[in-house]
């Protein structure tokens, strides 16, 4: 732990704002014991689907997008899915449009099939009586299909999760964590101007709940000084960072761990 980059806490203890494994990728076998799901082979021919996907969002077909991630979905869990499909295919789409290989118009289609193919396999979960988690983009950032992914994968972890979705306005997120007593608040953005932009305001709910940041636009800096955690850029390992974070406070106790340590928003 770098003492120099440790962060105080409402409680007076410290935590780092990045996790020790925070770079350390999270075996495929272990990924494959996680969820419903638990006990499904490996997803061994991941790139099949991503390439399957890219050629489907080319074509500009919704229906061809449906498809080719729901052959994808067949064939491994979710969480592999997620990990090993999703997040290289966001990839390459926000390369390929950097390049001008694909326009807005892709990038959108891709972004709305899979935000709701993502939704729906929320929907038949039953409600968990873990941990309730606040999940938002602040005012300003409308990517957050990454944070629907993240989502999910906390339902099938048994979190109770308020996905409040993109550009929401931070009076409406700071009420939501009253109203359901959140034990983890996790704010997401592509630019680092998301979050200091409204430093005031967010410091404040990270000083009244368990905050952490995620996205390309959250770093150690940006951590550090809202006094949030740094959440990994793969939702997958994310999962098990914020469930590190968590305790079930006792008596007079704290919400966070006296270990804590702690971004990806497409």
């Amino acid at each position: 732990m770098r003492v120099n980059a440790q962060t105080p806490t409402a409680s007076g203890t410290y935590r780092d704002p990045v996790p020790p494994h925070q770079d350390r990728p999270i075996p495929l076998a272990d990924v494959a014991r996680r969820g419903p799901q638990r006990g499904r082979p490996v997803l061994e021919d991941a790139r099949v689907h991503v390439e399957a996907l890219l050629r489907a969002v080319e074509s500009l077909s919704p229906a061809r997008v449906e498809r080719a991630l729901d052959v994808a979905l067949a064939a491994g869990s979710v969480e592999h899915v997620v990990q090993l499909v999703l997040m290289p295919l966001l990839r390459e789409i926000g390369d390929r449009w950097e390049s001008g290989a694909l326009g807005v118009a892709h990038e959108h289609l891709a972004s709305g099939v899979i935000n709701r193919r993502i939704g729906s396999l929320g929907v038949g979960l039953e409600e968990g009586s873990g941990p309730s988690a606040v999940l938002a983009c602040p005012p300003g950032e409308r990517h957050d299909l990454v944070l629907g992914c993240f989502a999910l994968l906390l339902q099938r972890e048994g979190w109770r999760v308020y996905n409040l979705g993109a550009d929401t306005p931070t009076a409406a997120i700071a009420l939501t964590c009253r109203q359901t007593d959140a034990d983890l608040l996790v704010l997401a953005g592509t630019r680092p101007s998301v979050f200091t932009s409204r430093f005031a305001s967010l410091r404040r709910l990270a000083g009244s709940v368990p905050t952490a940041i995620a996205g390309s636009g959250a770093d150690v800096r940006v951590a550090r000084e809202l006094g949030a955690v740094l959440l990994p850029n793969d939702p997958v390992p994310a999962v098990d960072v914020v469930t590190g974070m968590i305790r079930r406070p006792g008596p007079g106790g704290t919400r966070l761990s006296d270990t804590d340590g702690l971004a990806g928003a497409g």
